[in-house]
């Protein structure tokens, strides 16, 4: 038997899969937000200040829908005007509204360009709280800064995901790096059998 003598297999029904993606008001899908961007002047509602530098302390308390600010990659977003655009629904933010959203994004959304997306909401750089006494960002799952800070051209230090120590310089010993300005033993003993004694 070849394939053409085959009877034709029953398709079997496909069960829909559960979406979770929210079903968007007209007016505010993805083209729309982008049409924002480019007609808005101050999303982020900074009002012609610069960038600053905020603690976790001070983002916990901008934690409503109407208010609400996130760090995302050592970044401190206003993200409430972009809430209600969001295609999984403003209800998913309700763990992340005031606190560090870098796990939460990571996890869902590591492919998508937040610059482009949500990049004019910046109000300022994350930088570690000096006197911080509770310890409860342990166990509220906060995903944690690495510490190392940066300083900007106008002065400014923050803490910036691009950040490292600087290299450690490898110790060389020198029998390991031999110059070129020594000859080995076997280049004396050759020079030697070339020398003239007779002048």
């Amino acid at each position: 038997m070849n394939d053409t003598t085959l009877p034709i297999p029953k398709k079997q029904p496909s069960i829909p899969k559960p979406r979770r993606k929210k079903g968007l008001r007209k007016g505010f899908a993805l083209h729309d937000w982008k049409r924002l961007l480019l007609s808005s002047n101050d999303l982020a509602q900074r009002k012609g200040q610069p960038l600053r530098n905020i603690t976790m302390k001070e983002i916990k308390l901008h934690n409503k829908v109407h208010d609400g600010w996130i760090a995302l990659h050592g970044k401190v977003y206003n993200i409430g005007p972009y809430l209600h655009y969001h295609p999984g629904g403003v209800d998913i933010f309700d763990d992340c509204l005031g606190g560090d959203a870098s796990k939460l994004f990571d996890q869902y959304h590591r492919w998508v360009n937040i610059e482009n997306l949500i990049g004019p909401l910046i109000i300022g750089y994350l930088i570690p709280d000096v006197n911080s006494d509770d310890d409860d960002d342990d166990d509220n799952g906060v995903y944690k800064i690495p510490s190392a800070l940066t300083t900007s051209a106008n002065g400014m230090t923050y803490v910036s995901p691009f950040s490292m120590q600087p290299p450690k310089p490898v110790k060389v010993k020198p029998q390991m790096m031999p110059s070129l300005l020594q000859s080995t033993n076997n280049d004396k003993e050759k020079d030697d059998d070339n020398i003239d004694l007779n002048p």
